[in-house]
């Protein structure tokens, strides 16, 4: 076995939800390319920043529908948020050591943050 499928296999163990659907086509197409985890780690990135874009919009329409004292709770919770998210996403890194730290680190902070900009998805529009 080389390296490559080595990689392969381990990230199949180590990103599961790297591939759901809520993710964008051309992040699986980036993935499906990436023979090493410098090219994934950049897949990773590339999304997290499409899917951090997301949640800008989807925070700032939320944030134009709700009153002010609204307005203020949602600041203090994506605050909380966004300090979970990265607090956690450390974690995992560090946990896990080895050579794909970092890579489930980034995937962390972009399932993370997909999530999020879902869940907000559903508050802005209920139902759909």
């Amino acid at each position: 076995m080389n390296k490559y499928h080595l990689t392969g296999l381990a990230l199949a163990c180590v990103l599961p939800l790297a591939m759901a659907e809520e993710n964008s086509p051309s992040y699986g197409q980036c993935m499906d390319k990436a023979s090493s985890t410098v090219a994934m780690s950049s897949c990773i990135q590339a999304e997290t920043q499409l899917q951090d874009q997301r949640l800008n919009r989807v925070y700032k329409q939320l944030m134009g529908k709700l009153e002010a004292g609204q307005q203020k709770r949602l600041r203090e919770v994506q605050r909380k948020w966004i300090a979970y998210r990265d607090d956690n996403c450390t974690f995992h890194v560090q946990a896990s050591g080895g050579t794909l730290a970092q890579l489930e680190g980034g995937v962390c902070v972009m399932d993370m943050t997909r999530d999020r900009a879902a869940e907000l998805e559903r508050v802005l529009s209920p139902g759909q």
